[in-house]
C-alpha cells in the first residue's frame, strides 16, 4: 500500500461536502473582490446585466457570471498597457511580473503576482512534489533555463520550500546535464515526456545505462499527453517511478497523487487543485458541465490571487472529468484524466477528418526506438494536401527495424484517423525543447496562396 503524504492536510482530509462549503467561501469573495477592483470585470458584469449581489450559490455562478477568454486580456492590456484593467492592486504592490509562453501563437497575456499571491503560489509546486515523494536534502535537476515566463522558478523555488537541493541546470546541453546527474547523484528530476527521451538517448550514447549508472528514482513530468506504455518504458529504463502534473500561468493546477502517472494498465488522475482555483470542465459548445468520463474544455477561477485575477477564464485545454472518488486516496477535490491532456486550438482537420495530434503521439511513442519526431502539413504544386511526419529513432535502431517500424506506423495511423501520412526517418537530429513543444507546422495556406 502507498503511504499518503499530505502537504495541507487540513484541506487534504476534508469530506467532500465541507470542502464545497469552503470552496464556496472562496469562490463568493472573490467574485467581490473582482468585481470591485477589475475595470474588466465592471465591463463584463454590466454586459451581462449582473452584480455580485446576484450570485449567491455556485449555481448562480455557472448560469450567470460570462466567461473570460485569451482575447479579452490580449484586448484589456492594449486599452490599458501594460497589465490591463484587471490590474487590481497598485503597481508598487506588483511583485512579480510573468508573460505566457504564447504556445498558441496568438501572443502573450501578462500576469502579475503581489508578494501574498506569490508565497500561496509556491505551495502548488511544493504539494505536487510532497505527494510525489520528494524530501527534504534529495538532489534534484531542474532543467529549465531562467526567463520571463513562470516555469523555471515555479519548480526551482517550490523544491526548495520541500527542502530539495536544487540544481538548476536549463543552461547545459543534455550531456552535461547527465554528467551533473551522474556526479552528484541526482535522484529526482522534472522533465516533459519529449525531452526524457532525449535525456535517454543522449544517456544511451554516453554508454550509460540510467537505471543502473544514475540514481533517479523520483521523475515528474508534465505539458505533454502520452500513453501508458510511455510510463512503464520510462520507469524500466531509469528504475524510477513516474509522476505527472497539470499547470499553467492562469493558475489551473492539478497533479498525480502518490500512486502516479499510471495504475497498472490504468492512467492516474490529476487532483486538481481545488483549493487555490475554481476548476469547471464544460462542453464547449453548450457551456454546460460534462459528466464523469466525458471530455470538454477547462475553465479557471483563481480563488487566492489579489493581482490580476478574472473570472471563468476558458483555457482551451481539452480534459476528461472524472469526481474526486475516481481515485480511492480520499482527497476531496475533482479529477482530470493523466496523460490526456491537449489543446482544443491544436486540432488539425487533415482532408476534411479532425485528428487530434495526442493521436499521432500514441501510436509512435509506443515504440521504444523512436526519439521524437515533426509533422507538416503542406499543399503539392499540384494541388494536393499531403500529411508528413519525420521521426527520429535511437541511434543503435537498425536499418532494417526502422524499415519495418515506419511501415507499422503507416498502417496504425491509417487504423486511427483514416487518413495515409507519408513517415519518414528525419536526416538529422531533432532539436530538443527542455520545455512547451510544438510539433506541427501547418503550411497550407502558403500552398494555397502560391497555387492561386
Amino acid at each position: 500500500m502507498v503511504e499518503k503524504k499530505y502537504y495541507k492536510p487540513e484541506i487534504e482530509t476534508m469530506s467532500r461536502e465541507d470542502f464545497l462549503k469552503y470552496q464556496w467561501k472562496l469562490l463568493k469573495n472573490q467574485i467581490e473582490y473582482v468585481y470591485a477592483n477589475s475595470g474588466l470585470c465592471q465591463r463584463l458584469f454590466k454586459k451581462a446585466k449582473i452584480t455580485p449581489d446576484d450570485i449567491n450559490s455556485v449555481e448562480d455562478f455557472r448560469k450567470k457570471v460570462p466567461f473570460t477568454n485569451k482575447p479579452d486580456l490580449l484586448a484589456d492590456q492594449q486599452e490599458r498597457p501594460p497589465y490591463g484593467t484587471r490590474l487590481c492592486v497598485r503597481e508598487d504592490e506588483i511583485f512579480i511580473t510573468w508573460l505566457t509562453s504564447g504556445t498558441s501563437g496568438k501572443g502573450q497575456e501578462v500576469h502579475t503576482l503581489t508578494e501574498d499571491d506569490w508565497d500561496t503560489f509556491l505551495d502548488i509546486p511544493a504539494m505536487m512534489y510532497v505527494w510525489s515523494g520528494w524530501k527534504r536534502g534529495e538532489k534534484v535537476m531542474n532543467p529549465l533555463p531562467v526567463g520571463i515566463t513562470a516555469a523555471a522558478p515555479f519548480h526551482y523555488l517550490g523544491l526548495q520550500r520541500v527542502g530539495c537541493d536544487v540544481f538548476n541546470l536549463g543552461a547545459y546541453d543534455t550531456k552535461t546535464k547527465l554528467e551533473h546527474m551522474k556526479r552528484f547523484k541526482i535522484t529526482g528530476i522534472f522533465s516533459t515526456p519529449a525531452y526524457l527521451e532525449a535525456l535517454m538517448a543522449d544517456a544511451e550514447d554516453m554508454g550509460l545505462d540510467p537505471a543502473k549508472d544514475l540514481y533517479v528514482r523520483k521523475i515528474m513530468t508534465a505539458i505533454q499527453a502520452y500513453p501508458v506504455s510511455f510510463v512503464h518504458k520510462v520507469e524500466e529504463k531509469w528504475n524510477a517511478k513516474l509522476y505527472d502534473y497539470y499547470g499553467s500561468t492562469q493558475y489551473a493546477f492539478g497533479s498525480t497523487c502518490e500512486k502516479g502517472a499510471a495504475i497498472g494498465e490504468q492512467r492516474g488522475y490529476y487532483h486538481l487543485y481545488d483549493w487555490i482555483a475554481f476548476h469547471e470542465i464544460i462542453n464547449p459548445e453548450t457551456g454546460q458541465w460534462v459528466e464523469p468520463g466525458e471530455v470538454g474544455e477547462m475553465v479557471v477561477t483563481p480563488l487566492i490571487k489579489r493581482a490580476s485575477p478574472y473570472l471563468r477564464f476558458r483555457m482551451a485545454d481539452r480534459v476528461r472529468y472524472f469526481p474526486h472518488n475516481a481515485c480511492d486516496c480520499g482527497r476531496p477535490f475533482a479529477l482530470a484524466e493523466a496523460g490526456t491532456i491537449g489543446r482544443y486550438d491544436d486540432m488539425m482537420k487533415i482532408k476534411g477528418v479532425n485528428i487530434w495530434p495526442e493521436t499521432i503521439d500514441e501510436v509512435i511513442f509506443t515504440k521504444n526506438e523512436a526519439v521524437d519526431y515533426r509533422g507538416k502539413l503542406y499543399i503539392t504544386d499540384d494541388g494536393r494536401e499531403k500529411a508528413d511526419i519525420v521521426i527520429e529513432f535511437h541511434r543503435t535502431v537498425t536499418p532494417e527495424v526502422k524499415k519495418q517500424l515506419t511501415a507499422r506506423i503507416v498502417e496504425e495511423i491509417h487504423d486511427k484517423t483514416g487518413i495515409n501520412f507519408n513517415v519518414l526517418e528525419t536526416k538529422e537530429p531533432i532539436p530538443q525543447v527542455a520545455f512547451k513543444i510544438r510539433r506541427w507546422t501547418d503550411e497550407r495556406a502558403k500552398g494555397l496562396e502560391k497555387k492561386a
